[in-house]
């Protein structure tokens, strides 16, 4: 293996990351947030159901009026475009058409591997240090997992990376081609996460600070400025104005809705970074590249990862999530930083010690880590039930009892074309949630309870008659750690399908 990655050094990273994110387009299912799937999936196959427009012409996104959407319709349409492919070759499930759409993820999150390797390479002018970054890039345990995942930043963090890279070879080669194609995917970040913004104002004043001419701001602002355009004509399209989502999530911003959320500490994404890149390696890692010689030589990276990791450490909202976008770029200034570090003619020998400790530790805990992540089935108790169901063809109609607690129920998975299912909240009960006929028609039922089956049985067999389970969802081994981790955010979901047999 060592010999055929010497031989073959980017081939080799790029197949062993293809590898594992092959493995997680093919289990690692479900989702891992609200938002990759509510905000997204969600709306693209509730899309191909009822149309992506309404009678006005605008986008439909669930219950939200066109006017209102605080994202771009561009990732939405997208994943539409793909479901729709997908339809007319005959695939109308939701978890079929999950496996192409996992798929065409894993390949544009291969962009970081392949161009955070040649940064690396590019910096560094060693071959060892780009293989150690391409190999992070693509093996480190939550790459492949999230390659796959519906996250806007992800996707936004995959056209990032590409973006710096062009920026960084057009201002020191002072390629204009490369400048206008970096402002392009610079603006196609922005486009799918806002917050990115963040990330991207630095990168004019560096390009000018680097060059001291206008000229290459210019071509990198033209065509930030071309996708701008796009975007605001987007919104005139599917919104039913220029620029509306922007303005929407600016408003978010001064005028919140709803109570404001609990404030977390500034550290929280410090804290949260050096936990990812496993400590006390992280410490190594992500504090090596503070350095005046890599600020200077590398300031249109090193300055977007900052004002980004500054900015959203100031916010009151954080959510591990939000990190995203700049995780690829502290891996490849991480690298970069170890070159220095190794460089230095000065290093004690118990640093070094402490280091290489420090290194075989956090290869270990990586690598027990990848598999279980790689393959990890995220809100399986949720999901499972609703596949499970969308491979009856008996269905006319399901009763979810989720009386022990709400719940964002992703029952698009229960088949194209089916009625909503009839849902049971806290405080509901058959005879009061819905009109006698609309029961009628259920022969299905989904209960989630942890342990608590016999009771919801009993209590639903009045209205049902008589109710069999015949199958059992239960959670993945992730969502059971989280579980253990916190109880009360992270709930187990374990569910049952009952058929209701013939009163």
């Amino acid at each position: 293996m060592i010999s055929i990655i010497r031989k073959h050094p980017l081939l080799s990273c790029l197949f062993l990351a293809l590898l594992l994110r092959l493995a997680a387009v093919a289990f690692s299912r479900g989702y891992m947030a609200s938002d990759d799937y509510f905000e997204t999936v969600k709306i693209a196959y509730q899309a191909v159901s009822s149309g992506l427009t309404d009678g006005q012409g605008l986008m439909r996104w669930d219950v939200v009026p066109s006017q209102e959407i605080g994202r771009s319709p561009l990732y939405v349409v997208s994943l539409y475009g793909l479901m729709k492919l997908q339809q007319t070759l005959g695939i109308v499930d939701l978890d079929r058409m999950m496996y192409l759409i996992r798929l065409v993820h894993a390949m544009l999150s291969l962009l970081t591997v392949w161009l955070g390797y040649k940064y690396i390479y590019e910096a560094t002018h060693r071959v060892k240090w780009a293989v150690v970054g391409g190999l992070i890039l693509g093996m480190h345990f939550l790459a492949p997992y999230l390659a796959v995942r519906n996250l806007i930043e992800q996707v936004s963090a995959d056209l990032l990376i590409p973006a710096l890279f062009l920026a960084y070879i057009g201002t020191r080669d002072r390629n204009s081609r490369y400048l206008i194609l970096a402002g392009l995917l610079s603006g196609l970040s922005w486009m799918m996460r806002f917050n990115v913004a963040l990330a991207l104002w630095p990168i004019p004043l560096a390009i000018w600070f680097l060059t001291r001419e206008f000229r290459p701001v210019l071509y990198f602002c033209l065509g930030l400025s071309i996708i701008i355009i796009f975007s605001g004509s987007l919104d005139l399209i599917y919104l039913g104005s220029f620029g509306r989502s922007s303005l929407n999530i600016l408003r978010s911003v001064f005028y919140p809705a709803g109570p404001p959320p609990l404030p977390q500490p500034f550290w929280f994404f410090a804290v949260l970074a050096l936990v990812a890149f496993i400590p006390p390696f992280s410490f190594f890692f992500l504090f090596s590249f503070f350095r005046k010689k890599i600020a200077g030589e590398h300031l249109i990276l090193m300055s977007s990862t900052l004002m980004f990791f500054i900015g959203h450490s100031l916010i009151t909202q954080k959510e591990e999530r939000f990190l995203i976008p700049i995780f690829p770029q502290l891996i490849i200034l991480g690298v970069i930083g170890l070159d220095a570090f190794f460089s230095a003619k000065k290093r004690s020998l118990r640093i070094m010690k402490l280091f290489k400790i420090s290194a075989i530790m956090a290869i270990v805990v990586d690598f027990a880590l990848l598999p279980i992540f790689t393959f990890n089935y995220g809100h399986k108790g949720l999901v499972e039930p609703f596949v499970f169901l969308s491979r009856q063809s008996d269905v006319r109609n399901i009763l979810v009892d989720s009386t022990e607690r709400m719940r964002h129920l992703p029952y698009e998975y229960s088949g194209f074309g089916r009625p909503r299912p009839i849902i049971l909240y806290p405080g509901d009960s058959p005879g009061i949630a819905d009109s006698p006929q609309a029961l009628d028609s259920v022969n299905y039922v989904v209960i989630f309870t942890d342990d608590s089956l016999p009771e919801h049985i009993l209590s639903l067999e009045p209205y049902l008659g008589k109710l069999e389970p015949i199958y059992q969802s239960s959670p993945s081994l992730i969502d059971r750690a989280l579980h253990i981790m916190n109880p009360r955010h992270n709930f187990i979901d374990r569910a049952w399908v009952c058929f209701r047999r013939s009163r």
